[in-house]
C-alpha cells in the first residue's frame, strides 16, 4: 500500500504529500484529506516563492529598516505605495535618484522583495551594465526575441547604476564634453 501511495503522489505531483502523509493525524477522512491538501497548497507557495526570489537576483540586503527621513516623493506617491508596489498595479514607472549611499538600490530591493514575498510578483533585478551586456550577447546569439518576451512578462523590472553605465559608456561620455 505504501509504494502504492509512493507512486501515485509521484505521478500527481504530490511532493510533499509522497514524503509525509503517514504523518498527518485527523479525526476525519475529510480533516486528513483537508490537511494534506494545506500542507501540500503551504510547501508548493514556499518552492515558488524561493524560486521567483532565486530568479530575481536581487541584491543581498541587512535586516534593517529603511531610513525614509531624507526621501522626498510627490504628492500622489507616498511609502505605502512603494512598499506594497501598487505602482505596479497602476503601471506607473519609479525612479529613485539621489547620491552615492543614498539608499536607491536598497529601497529598490526591499520592494522587490516585498512583493515577491506578499504578492507573488515576477522580479528581476539588473545593473543597467549587465542588461545592456545581457541584450548585446543575446542580440550576437540571435536570441534577443527571448530575452525581450522573458522581460515582458515580469512585474516589476529593477535598474540600477542608471548614471554609472551612462558616464561609463561611449555616448555618456561624448555627450558630457
Amino acid at each position: 500500500m505504501h509504494e502504492k501511495i509512493q507512486a501515485y503522489a509521484k505521478r500527481l505531483k504530490l511532493s510533499w504529500v509522497r514524503e509525509h502523509y503517514q504523518d498527518i493525524q485527523a479525526d476525519t477522512r475529510e480533516e486528513f484529506l483537508l490537511r494534506l491538501f494545506e500542507k501540500e497548497i503551504e510547501q508548493r507557495e514556499e518552492r515558488k516563492i524561493n524560486l521567483l526570489l532565486k530568479s530575481a537576483t536581487l541584491p543581498k540586503v541587512s535586516g534593517k529598516p529603511f531610513d525614509w527621513k531624507e526621501v522626498r516623493m510627490g504628492a500622489d506617491l507616498d511609502q505605502e505605495t512603494l512598499y506594497n508596489g501598487k505602482f505596479i498595479e497602476n503601471q506607473e514607472n519609479v525612479i529613485f535618484y539621489g547620491g552615492v549611499g543614498a539608499g536607491k538600490t536598497y529601497l529598490s530591493t526591499l520592494i522587490g522583495l516585498n512583493v515577491i514575498q506578499h504578492q507573488g510578483k515576477r522580479v528581476k533585478f539588473y545593473t543597467v551594465a549587465s542588461l545592456v551586456n545581457e541584450l548585446l550577447d543575446a542580440n550576437e546569439k540571435g536570441t534577443l526575441s527571448k530575452v525581450f518576451k522573458r522581460i515582458e512578462k515580469l512585474d516589476l523590472l529593477i535598474l540600477d547604476e542608471l548614471c554609472e553605465a551612462l558616464h561609463n559608456s561611449s555616448y555618456g561620455k561624448s555627450n558630457i564634453m
